[in-house]
């Protein structure tokens, strides 16, 4: 098949101050196998050396265009690359994150299989955490939620990051791109999760069950702000609470999800107040799943400081540095088998409403665009 015959993709790139590791995330992007391909950077009004490494780039890369802004956060960004693209498929890609090669190819070929279906607008892939210098420190759960998932969505975040998503253009149009009021009132870093259940109101999602994504999480960087990916994540979820087609057992379990996260990366940042009052709204909204969650997730951390407790008295071996190895060293489909299910106590509830959802997704009214 020529490159005129294969869906075009537009991998959108949101940077502000990004000069440590977006030459790295740009060079990521042009190794991928599908041809067909352009990189369009949205310069957020960067004040760092971000604007010379752009132009040192684009002098030696046919196929990346940089599209320069005043300041308006990354929702904004992302909006200003997708209108700025005519491609089939829209990408979008962090400004610190990295991409196994066959990412979007993988990716188109999971939803080229659906062409005949207007119903199927997008498609994650598996990720894995990297540091700063690009090794990996972990694997993100094994994910393998499809088609119609907007309840379950509600309840476990599937995607993860802002660099796995690939989208019909047409369709992160249609649902009014991404919302950046979370942003102006300061509590931007949830932009994406909101705008997948736009997508899932209306549409179908397709997953490549391979770890295709490097995303990286280090202090500084947008992922850290606990108090604003907090209350973002309460305020995304809560948005979508209205919504008639989402059953009781959902409601519930959407929102002692997000409470019980906001309530332990509140405490843990000292936000000692907000997490005080976020607890007092799960008590009277969804008491007794936020305590069943929270029993969960105190078996876990028992879990997780007794190996520390055992690595330390030298019972088990201690990680060192030689044992990290670079995302691009990894094959995507390594340690698949190995990998941790998500949500494994209540995966029959999300499963049952995933199918009754489906019946139910010709009837969607999609929610107003943001402003």
């Amino acid at each position: 098949m020529s490159q005129a015959d294969t869906p075009s993709v537009s991998v959108i790139i949101p940077v502000y101050n990004g000069a440590a590791f977006v030459e790295l995330t740009i060079l990521s992007a042009s190794r991928q196998t599908h041809e067909n391909l352009e990189i369009i950077v949205v310069d957020d009004g960067s004040t760092d050396a971000t604007p010379d490494i752009l132009r040192e780039l684009t002098s030696r890369m046919n196929n990346l265009r940089v599209i320069t802004i005043p300041n308006g956060g990354v929702a904004n960004a992302r909006n200003v690359g997708t209108r700025a693209s005519a491609a089939d498929y829209v990408a979008y890609l962090d400004a610190d994150d990295l991409w196994h090669p066959t990412k979007i190819a993988r990716q188109v070929a999971a939803l080229e299989r659906h062409k005949g279906d207007p119903d199927w607008a997008a498609c994650y892939a598996l990720f894995r955490t990297i540091n700063t210098h690009g090794e990996v420190r972990g694997d993100g759960l094994v994910h393998d939620a499809r088609g119609a998932i907007f309840p379950s969505h509600l309840v476990v975040n599937h995607v993860g990051n802002g660099s796995s998503l690939l989208v019909r253009r047409e369709a992160a149009l249609e649902v009014g791109g991404f919302d950046p009021s979370y942003a102006q009132n300061g509590i931007g870093g949830c932009e994406d999760r909101d705008f997948q259940l736009r997508l899932l109101r209306r549409y179908k999602m397709e997953v490549v069950r391979e770890y295709l994504v490097g995303y990286r999480i280090y202090a500084g960087n947008m992922s850290s702000n606990r108090y604003a990916m907090s209350l973002g994540g309460n305020a995304v979820v809560e948005k979508f609470m209205a919504d008639p087609r989402i059953s009781r057992e959902i409601r519930k379990l959407a929102l002692a999800t997000t409470y019980s996260n906001a309530v332990i990366r509140l405490s843990r940042g000292l936000h000692l107040r907000d997490a005080g009052a976020i607890l007092g709204k799960a008590m009277i909204e969804t008491p007794l799943a936020f305590f069943r969650i929270m029993l969960t997730r105190l078996g876990q951390f028992l879990e997780v400081a007794k190996k520390r407790i055992k690595t330390r008295l030298g019972l088990l071996p201690k990680p060192g540095q030689g044992d990290l190895r670079m995302f691009e060293d990894y094959d995507p489909t390594e340690a698949i088998a190995e990998g941790a299910p998500y949500a494994p106590s209540y995966r029959p509830v999300l499963d049952r409403n995933d199918a009754a959802y489906e019946q139910r997704l010709s009837q969607v009214t999609p929610l107003p665009a943001p402003a």
